[in-house]
């Protein structure tokens, strides 16, 4: 059997996985910069629940662009470190926002919501189906000839 396969990232279809990472470090980056705290629901730890999903994303994202083999150390290791400095830099920018506040426990919700997010998308294939499932139209020509879910098992 082969080994599972991604998301292509020739430079086609890899210039397409940049507007979606840049627009989350840009909505990550306008919440820290912002004069004012971001309105949330009154729900005990919403903040928490809000950087473990965001930052899921973004690791998902990360590692979905890099171009090491899928199933490679090298790529969660990379996807990882891209996500969680990045809300290392968010909580260190937050301390200088008077409207913001410095919070360690929000980092360590940015870690294991990327962790977790990159975890479920390298190893599970349901996972991988379910975030790549086409929402408008069909898929592409070129993505119905090298599924991402091609020879796994779920």
């Amino acid at each position: 059997m082969s080994e599972p396969r991604g998301p292509d990232t020739n430079t086609s279809q890899g210039r397409l996985a940049w507007p979606p990472i840049a627009l989350t470090a840009t909505l990550v980056a306008a919440s820290f910069l912002s004069p004012v705290a971001p309105a949330a629901p009154n729900v005990v730890g919403f903040d928490k629940i809000a950087h473990f999903c965001v930052f899921g994303l973004l690791g998902t994202l990360l590692f979905r662009r890099l171009r090491q083999p899928f199933l490679s150390n090298r790529r969660v290791l990379w996807a990882l470190i891209g996500a969680v400095s990045y809300g290392a830099l968010d909580e260190s920018l937050q301390f200088f926002n008077p409207a913001r506040s410095f919070d360690p426990l929000d980092w360590i919700a940015d870690l294991s919501g990327a962790l977790l997010a990159i975890y479920l998308y390298r190893n599970w294939a349901w996972y991988r189906r379910l975030l790549e499932f086409p929402i408008w139209g069909s898929r592409t020509a070129s993505s119905a000839k090298n599924p991402s879910t091609q020879n796994e098992q779920g």
